[in-house]
Order: structure tokens, then sequence, then C-alpha cells
């Protein structure tokens, strides 16, 4: 069975079961507080006063009998009152244990991380002509053997292919990077930063500030403002405009609306996959009360150059999403749902898988575009959004393997909101292979999809997830697909499709 695990989507916390015990303590401590009052009022009642004159000894017994109950009401009254109290402070300490511990190794690896940069700092007229040396000396070494072919003659007498063992110590360390992506989102977000900070000399205390934009690098989308200034300077990353046209989808329209969250996500990953630039699809669906919703999709990442072409779903939208600016798919989402004559009040729904979970979730956050459209539900697969504010109007479910680096660029978790399901997957390809689509495939073919270094994020690899999530039953996507049931019922009336072409002046 697929192991996963899930937090927000109003799934009830340590320190909220403990608040709602206390809660409930303190209303069955009213209630008996309440009768204890009735009982006290009631042995003043004047027929009963009237009893006790015909047996003045059994009425002094009935007397001591009361007298000993109310002390012991009152004393078990006041240890309820004191477990209630001792209850609702371990849920306040809980948390704020929990918030201090995160504060807490947040600020050691921002320590870490300055220090190291104040090292680096330091140490540098000692360090570039070291680093130059053995540069150098590796490169001639390298050129020398490759050119008198003596690796081949390492490879025969000592079994060392140097090519290859180069290729493996590359695999080997994106594939750490991978498996411990939790440790990388923390260095992204802590210790670069501090290194950044340390090196150029600034006072260690600006790494501490809550504000989304600094002249100062501080977490990993002030640090993605930093790298993006930087790449400007040589002409790459660059943010240009983008003209919009409906064109021919890259599959198919499709007849009905997606029966579930698995059709619903190999729709989205259909948008990009074995295209140059990726599209945006709108369906129009009409449900069974008359009431018209759109799904729109938003494409990944097809191009990995940091140079910017025509293409749209390039580095340049990844970057630029990620420092939190605005983009050219963001753009042609925009003019499309425009050109699509969606009303104000439609209900939409954003998906996005990858860079188009970040387009998505920026959108879903941003006050300008909510003003024109009606989002009012949002998924996103292997994407990095926690550092969007999207409102708790808007139903989220987020999608991650644990071994996949790029949800975790942001360096946060999303928020554990009532409205924000996040379901984190365990990456394991003896287990995806179990999926229904993939059953059928053999062990060489299985080996092609799953066992890359970075497979922990492909379409294939997420696609497999949400199949066993399903068929496993999992309670967040149950709960996301009964609140949106409007998506995935009804007519599919109408299919549009978008591409884009950056424009250059």
């Amino acid at each position: 069975m697929i192991a996963s695990r899930t937090h927000g989507g109003g799934r009830i916390t340590v320190d909220q079961r403990a608040d709602g015990s206390g809660e409930a303590l303190q209303a069955i401590i009213g209630d008996v507080g309440d009768l204890s009052v009735q009982a006290a009022v009631g042995d003043f009642d004047l027929a009963t006063l009237l009893t006790q004159v015909p047996a003045p000894l059994t009425a002094l017994n009935l007397d001591a009998c009361r007298m000993r109950f109310h002390r012991q009401l009152a004393a078990s009254l006041l240890e309820l009152e004191t477990t209630a109290v001792g209850v609702k402070a371990a849920a306040f300490a809980y948390r704020q244990a929990e918030k201090g511990i995160s504060e807490a190794f947040g600020g050691l690896l921002d320590a870490i991380g300055y220090a190291t940069g104040r090292i680096i700092a330091i140490s540098l007229p000692v360090i570039i002509p070291v680093a130059i040396t053995i540069g150098v000396q590796v490169l001639v070494v390298s050129k020398i053997l490759d050119v008198t072919g003596l690796d081949d003659v390492i490879t025969t007498h000592f079994g060392i292919d140097l090519g290859k063992t180069k290729e493996q110590a590359k695999e080997a360390l994106v594939t750490a990077v991978f498996e411990h992506s939790d440790v990388a989102g923390a260095v992204i977000e802590h210790v670069l930063p501090g290194i950044v900070v340390g090196f150029v000399g600034l006072p260690p205390a600006l790494l501490d500030t809550d504000a989304d934009h600094a002249y100062w690098p501080h977490d990993s989308q002030s640090m993605t403002v930093w790298l993006l200034a930087g790449a400007n300077q040589f002409g790459l990353l660059l943010p240009s405009d983008v003209e919009v046209w409906e064109a021919e989808g890259v599959t198919p329209p499709h007849e009905k609306p997606p029966r579930d969250l698995e059709d619903l996500y190999l729709r989205e990953a259909a948008c990009h996959r074995g295209t140059d630039s990726g599209q945006v699809r709108i369906e129009e669906i009409v449900g069974p009360d008359g009431t018209t919703r759109y799904i729109v999709y938003v494409p990944a990442t097809t191009d990995w150059s940091a140079k910017s072409g025509d293409n749209t779903t390039d580095m340049t939208t990844n970057v630029q999403g990620m420092a939190g600016n605005d983009t050219v798919m963001r753009e042609m989402v925009r003019q499309a749902i425009a050109d699509a004559g969606i009303d104000p009040n439609d209900e939409v729904m954003l998906v996005g898988y990858s860079q188009g979970g970040i387009t998505a979730g920026s959108l879903a956050a941003d006050p300008a575009f909510l003003a024109d459209v009606n989002v009012t539900a949002l998924m996103t697969v292997g994407s990095p959004i926690s550092d969007f504010a999207i409102g708790s109007d808007i139903d989220v479910l987020s999608i991650e393997h644990e071994q996949d680096l790029v949800p975790d660029l942001d360096g946060n978790e999303n928020p554990a909101a009532d409205n924000w399901s996040t379901i984190t997957v365990d990456y394991d390809p003896d287990e995806l292979r179990k999926a229904p689509a993939l059953r059928d495939k053999s062990d060489a073919e299985i080996a092609d999809l799953f066992d890359s270094a970075g497979a922990a994020h492909s379409s294939t690899a997420y696609a497999a997830s949400i199949a066993l999530l399903l068929r496993s039953g999992n309670g967040s996507l149950d709960r996301f697909t009964a609140k949106n049931s409007g998506f995935f019922t009804g007519d599919l009336k109408k299919t549009r499709d978008y591409q884009g072409r950056r424009k250059h002046t």
C-alpha cells in the first residue's frame, strides 16, 4: 500500500484535540455546577424541612450526608477545573514549543550560513589561488588522459572508467539532494541567504525579517530575486510580453468532464507533454443544475534554457514566478480566460503541475486576478506554492512526493489550513508500478521511468501515485472531489486551447 501523510484540510492536530477536550470538559463542569446549585437550593425546600420534624435523628444523618455530598462535589469540581486548565495549558505549550523549535532551528541554520559566509569571505585570498591551481591541474590531467588514450588504459588495467565514474558521482549527488529534499529546502530557505549576508558582511540581524521582499537575502524568495537580478545582467531570465491565440489542442478534446482526480491530472499533464511550449486548456462544464463552471489547465516546464526564447513554459517563467513577479504564463492564463468569455461570477478551478502549479497558485493569491475571476478551487501537483497567500475561500489540494525537491524549493511547508490539504506521498517505484496504467510495463520500462535521480518529480510518477491513492482510499482526495463535485459532473460543452509566444523588443 502506498504510504502518505496529510496535513491541513480541516484535519485535527494534537493541540486542537487538546483544546477540544478542554472545552468539552469545561462544558461538563458547567453542567455539574448547575446541578450542584439546584441540589443546594432543594435542601431548603419547605416540604423537605417539614418532613424532618417527626424523625430528628434521621434528619441529622441526612444533613450529614448532604454536607459530605456537597463537600465531595466541590472537591470534584475543583479537580475537573484544574484538569481543564491543565489540558488547555498543554495545548498552548505544545503550540509554543512547536513554534519555538521551528524558529530556533531556522535561526541555527541562519547562523551556520552566516558563519560560513564570513569564513569564505575571510579565506577568499587563500581559497581562490588554491581552487585555480587544483582546477587547472585537474583540467590538464583530464585532457592529457583523453588525448593520449591513457583513460582507456586505466579502464582496462584498473577497471576504472573515469567518464562513467564522473557521471555516477553526478547522479549520486542529484539523488542525495532529491532523497533529502526537506534538508535541501531548509538549506535554500536559511543557509544560502546566511552565506550571502555573511559573505557581503551585512549584520546577521537582517536574516530575521518577515518581509516578502527586501534588498537583502533572508529566505528562498529573496534569494531568487537576487539570482534573477544577477542573471539579468548577463541577458538571462529576462521578462517579456506575450502574444496569445486560440490554437489546435495538443490532444483532442474530451467528451465528458473528468471522472475523478486521476483523470483531472492526466488532462493537466497532457497540456505540456511532448511539446516545445505548453498550452492552456479551458473546459466549459454545465452541471445538472444548469450552472456553468470552468476548469483551467496550466502547463508545466518544457524548456530549461536560461536564455529567453519564444517559449512561454521555460526556465524564465519558473524563476520569475518563484521571485513573486508577473510572468508570461500568468498573462497567458488571463488572456485565455478573457477570450473564453468566463463571467466573473462563474466558478473556476485552476489545475497545475510543477511550473503550472506555481502559475496557478500565484494567480489564486493575486487580488487583481481574483477581482475578475471567481476561483473556487485549486489543485497543484509537485509545485512550491507555500509563499503564496491564498485566501480561505479557495479550496486547495496539493500533492507532493516526499523525495521531490521541486515542492521544497520554497523552503516551507504549505499552511495547515482548513481549506488547504497537502498530501505528501512516499516515492516508492516498487509500489508505483502497481498502478493500473503501469502493470503491463516491463522491468526495463519501469527502470527507464523511475530509476533516474529526479524521477520523483516526473508526471508519470505523480499520475501513478494519484491512481494508487484513489484506489486505496484517501479522505482528502474524497473531500476535495465531493466539495467540488460540480466540476466532475454534467456536460462538457466546449474545450478551448491557447498557445503563446514571447514578444521580444
